[in-house]
């Protein structure tokens, strides 16, 4: 499967709002400096990543759900500070309404994207390639410029 692949199951399985969307959010995310990762399984997806690493920003699959990361780094916790911001965030908008609050790791929203709209999830989106810039490229440069 790929993009194009997701893109039309989404709009078989949503219409065309949902590929729309989805569509939105590729071309913002990938204007951000995103890497896009095509996820298997029934649904299939798109995983968004950032950086050299691959830290996780958010996944949209074709069946329209959204889920957002609060925590970066594949197998380690994020900073207070960072999950704190995160969760700061989600709150601040209603059309993010995760299915559980706080989120520590990752959450589910509850609607769909083509319900949430490409914009919140853009929003989201450079808020936390700003976190992960401040939280784990800064220090490292830092560190490594001294």
């Amino acid at each position: 499967m790929d993009t194009l692949d997701v893109m039309k199951k989404a709009e078989e399985l949503g219409g065309r709002e949902r590929r729309k969307a989805l569509e939105q959010v590729v071309i913002n995310m990938r204007e951000m400096g995103c890497e896009m990762r095509i996820g298997g399984g029934r649904a299939g997806g798109i995983n968004f990543r950032y950086g050299a690493i691959g830290y996780s920003v958010l996944d949209v699959n074709t069946k329209g759900v959204v889920k957002l990361y609060a925590s970066a780094h594949p197998g380690k916790d994020a900073p207070d500070e960072y999950r704190d911001s995160v969760n700061q965030f989600i709150n601040d908008r209603e059309e993010l309404d995760p299915k559980s609050m706080p989120i520590s790791s990752y959450g589910h929203l509850e609607s769909k994207i083509e319900e949430i709209g490409a914009e919140p999830l853009i929003d989201f989106g450079r808020h936390v390639v700003r976190l992960i810039r401040k939280h784990y490229y800064e220090p490292w440069r830092e560190l490594h410029e001294a």
